[in-house]
């Protein structure tokens, strides 16, 4: 949380500058699980972080996006991780890519303080 919210307000000055710009950032599934220990509390701060950003940077043209994703793999993952998702597969990097790339591109241009649930249906809403 602390290095999302360093490395935000440090490209934000030079984004202000420009009155323009996509701050976009990578947070974990809203589902609550067994043994995640306080990773659903920082990923719930990082969500807020960027909400209020948003909110913030608007008015500069600045707009602030997330991923919120309930695993990366590029094997697969975890049978167990696959199983709480609707379409029983993690997100690979070229998916994370694909999303990423277009809510940074002006085809996305409209799009601010929300995030893109790529979590393959673990997380509904």
């Amino acid at each position: 949380m602390n290095a999302q919210f360093l490395i935000a307000t440090a490209v934000a000055r030079q984004m202000i500058e420009r009155k323009s710009g996509v701050i976009l950032t990578m947070t974990g599934s809203g589902v609550p699980t067994a043994g995640m220990g306080g990773a659903m509390t920082a990923w719930a701060a990082v969500d807020a972080l960027c909400g209020q950003l948003a909110r913030e940077l608007g008015p500069s043209g600045i707009r602030v996006l997330w991923l919120r994703s309930n695993g990366v793999s590029a094997s697969g993952g975890d049978p167990a991780e696959r199983e709480r998702s609707m379409l029983h597969r993690l997100a690979s990097p070229d998916d994370v890519g694909k999303v990423a790339s277009f809510l940074a591109s002006d085809q996305a241009a409209t799009m601010t303080a929300t995030a893109a649930n790529i979590t393959s249906g673990a997380e509904v809403g």
